[in-house]
Formats: structure tokens, sequence, C-alpha cells
């Protein structure tokens, strides 16, 4: 064989196997200011993580008959990706609140879902918020198989934006909520 067509090649498989895929593995706030200590944000945070977050059940859906590209009335499936808790740990003292957090979106006239772990990190007067094992899902998948949540993908038409821009969401109306000081109660 050539030498220089072997060289090619290999460099070709060199190339695209050292090519990985990537995924959107952290969306994170900007630091945030917020009034009162370490321990008092992260009281807010868990009253307002309570009001705001969500971890419903999620409905999914597909018309596949057994994985396949060929209609069937009446085949496919539907159910759900089941919910839980929202507030998953809360240390006040070490200025941590870790939550499990869903929001639905849309991306490429799709209906989607993202979940994620919500970490909020606070030191006095200030905070941010980071979300880590990001995962989306596509509501109803047509004639494929819906498997639910898989990682988020960062390539082109994937919708990763979307998905980020989701997340920061959350984050944003969060920090709205935990900003505001503890209201009295006057009625």
């Amino acid at each position: 064989m050539n030498r220089p067509l072997v060289v090619a090649l290999l460099a070709a498989l060199a190339s695209s196997s050292a090519v990985a895929a990537e995924y959107l593995e952290m969306v994170e706030s900007p630091v945030f200011e917020a009034p009162g200590a370490a321990s008092e944000i992260v009281k807010r945070a868990q009253l307002c993580a309570s009001r705001i977050l969500r971890n419903d059940e999620v409905r999914i859906a597909d018309s596949a008959a057994g994985g396949g590209f060929i209609p069937i009335p009446g085949a496919g499936k539907t159910g759900g990706v089941t919910g839980g808790n929202v507030l998953v740990s809360v240390d006040p003292e070490q200025g941590i609140m870790v939550a499990n957090s869903r929001i639905d979106y849309r991306a490429m006239l799709t209906a989607r879902n993202a979940r994620s772990t919500l970490t909020l990190l606070a030191k006095d007067g200030r905070f941010k918020i980071q979300h880590t094992n990001i995962e989306t899902l596509q509501k109803s998948t047509g004639y494929v198989e819906n498997d639910g949540y898989t990682r988020q993908g960062k390539w082109k038409g994937a919708g990763w934006e979307k998905a980020q821009d989701a997340l920061q969401s959350v984050s944003v109306r969060l920090a709205e909520c935990i900003k505001q000081p503890a209201a009295g109660s006057d009625w």
C-alpha cells in the first residue's frame, strides 16, 4: 500500500477519534448580591426553592412500534418519568443548598424538559447558583422510541443553547426571590 496514503488514513482516524463529544456539563449564574449572612441566604433559598423549583413527573410519548419507523395505528407508548423531592440537602452553616430542578422549554419546534441538580453556594452578602447533572428529553418523539432523559450534547442542532437558557431562567427566578429580604407578617 502507498505509504503517504497509509499515513493520511492514520492521521484521519486519529483526528476523528480525538474529537470527543462535548456535553452541557454545568450552567453557572453570575454572583448575586443579597442581604444577610450565608446561613440567612440559604434559609431564604430553601423557602424560595420550595416555591419556585419543580421536580414533577414529565409525560413522554412516541408512536414507535417496537422501535421501528413504520407507523402502526395505536402502537407506541405514553408514560411518565417520575419526579421526586425538590430539596436534597440544606446546610445553612456551610452556605450550601442542593435541590432537584426540572423546567419545560421549546427547542426546534419541539416540547422539551431539562432536569438538573441545582446547587446554591452562599457567602455573606452574596451567592451563586450552579446546575450540574444536566439531562434533557423530548416530550414526544414521533415514530422514534422515546427513551427519556439523556445528556445534553453541545453540537450543532442539539438545541443546547435553549436548554442552557431555560436553566439560567430558573437561576434568575430563584435569585430574584432570594434577594428579597424576609417579609414581615402584617396581614
